[in-house]
């Protein structure tokens, strides 16, 4: 999970699209549009965006009364509109016209985008999730800001599972108007609002619809790779093994765990959330080990010294294991993890019960666990 904040920043994607017919001797569509405040002399050019770079498709000079227009013969994607190298605006573009008018003089502010009814959708979409949910987005934001400054971590970890609370109502608008689009690049756009582990069949299956729509886009396959090791580590499927080392240089195998209730935790020593996070751990760990409770910590250091400190200073008790290659791990490839802190949850026999539980979120889980068994 990225830890950038607690709130999950809003869709900004403007895109076209229609059923118009394309041939090779007419233009896709055309982009167009106008540069109030123009601020100095160049280029405005659009580029295709890439999997590591964004590769130039044409330019065109603003014309004398600061108007501009593109004609499109490409394919449909991920595409970028940069004036003079100061302002760019990512669009969408699969065939219908696009108008997109910019402010010269606030290059990091203002752009207007209109020309399709997809457009119109997104707009809507942006509104309802606003009206809905922006009120108490702000007061969970205010309620959380007010904890950490007051030191108090329960209630700002509170927090946090309100809003994560939240989210899962933002998710169901969010799969409706998927459903009202259908496969296109805008559905694909706004499945990247979802999270994955609780979404992972709807998101699947969305992703191999897109991908026989649009089998050579690398940001569909992408999604299409990621789906297959979330399915992996879903909820009721078996932990896929990991064989790691311990910081004395013994492989210990996570199925060597088999019978106690474990917590697999990837974590690191820059990163300040996992610390942060730590002490709940140690007090869910000193809480429920004698019920059958245990962790096992897979480190993303770099350093075997820095690592070995971090464990010391957070008072880690528990098994620990890592092959200092960052997110280069293995078992960080297995498990998809892009972020951390990243946890998942399971039972004695190996299944996933649940993942990235943070606070009392985690005590509330080992609590139903245990409860259930008597303990």
């Amino acid at each position: 999970m990225k830890y950038t904040s607690i709130f999950f920043v809003g869709l900004l994607v403007i895109l076209g699209c229609s059923n118009a017919q394309t041939s090779d001797k007419e233009p896709r569509l055309t982009i167009s549009g106008k540069v109030e405040n123009p601020q100095q002399q160049g280029v405005i050019t659009l580029n295709e965006i890439q999997r590591s770079s964004v590769v130039p498709v044409d330019t065109i000079e603003l014309n004398s009364d600061n108007t501009y227009s593109f004609k499109f013969y490409g394919e449909p994607g991920f595409y970028q509109l940069n004036f003079y190298g100061i302002q760019a605006v990512t669009v969408i573009l699969e065939n219908s016209n696009l108008t997109v008018n910019v402010d010269g003089s606030d290059p990091r502010g203002f752009y207007e985008v209109s020309g399709s009814m997809e457009i119109d959708q997104i707009k809507k979409y942006n509104a309802d999730q606003a009206a809905e949910f922006g009120a108490k987005e702000q007061e969970l934001n205010d309620k959380y800001v007010a904890a950490k400054q007051a030191g108090d971590e329960a209630s700002a970890s509170a927090v946090q599972q309100e809003y994560m609370d939240l989210l899962k109502d933002k998710e169901k608008l969010t799969i409706a108007t998927i459903k009202e689009v259908g496969p296109n690049l805008v559905s694909f756009q706004l499945l990247s609002g979802l999270d994955k582990d609780r979404n992972v069949d709807f998101i699947d299956s969305m992703a191999q619809i897109l991908n026989k729509k649009y089998p050579d886009k690398f940001f569909i396959q992408d999604l299409v790779d990621q789906m297959q090791i979330a399915k992996k580590t879903a909820v009721g499927k078996v932990a896929p093994e990991i064989a790691l080392p311990t910081p004395e240089g013994n492989i210990l195998k996570l199925s060597s765990l088999r019978g106690q209730v474990v917590l697999v935790d990837f974590w690191a020593q820059w990163c300040k959330p996992c610390r942060m996070e730590n002490p709940n751990v140690v007090a869910a760990y000193k809480k429920y080990h004698d019920k059958g409770f245990t962790v096992y910590g897979v480190s993303l250091d770099r350093t075997k010294e820095k690592w070995v400190q971090a464990i010391e200073e957070d008072g880690l008790t528990w098994n620990q294991v890592s092959d200092l290659k960052y997110f280069n791990s293995e078992a960080a490839r297995e498990y998809g993890v892009d972020a951390i802190p990243f946890s998942i949850l399971l039972d004695r026999n190996g299944v996933v019960v649940a993942k990235n539980l943070r606070g009392a979120a985690l005590d509330k889980e080992l609590d139903k666990l245990f409860a259930a068994e008597g303990k």
